[in-house]
């Protein structure tokens, strides 16, 4: 019998909706323009932190809040 994998190379519809609630709303609260090169960088972030099982949009939103702290901090 094949082994399952759990694949999280696509993103369904719901999980996509997700992303971009929580990039919208890190993008409000740091005055972010989405199309600013910075954006970008968020948005692989988001995608990155919620393939690594921050499913949940309060979760997702936590972690990206807590991972850019982090960053921003390092002087980075």
């Amino acid at each position: 019998m094949p082994r399952l994998r759990f694949n999280r190379t696509c993103l369904s519809p719901h999980d996509l909706a997700i992303c971009e609630r929580v990039f919208d709303q890190v993008c409000a609260d740091e005055h972010l323009n989405p199309l600013d090169p910075d954006a970008e960088i968020l948005a692989v972030m988001v995608v990155a932190i919620f393939r690594n099982a921050h499913t949940g949009e309060h979760e997702l939103l936590e972690a990206v809040r807590s991972r850019r702290q982090k960053v921003a901090g390092s002087g980075h």
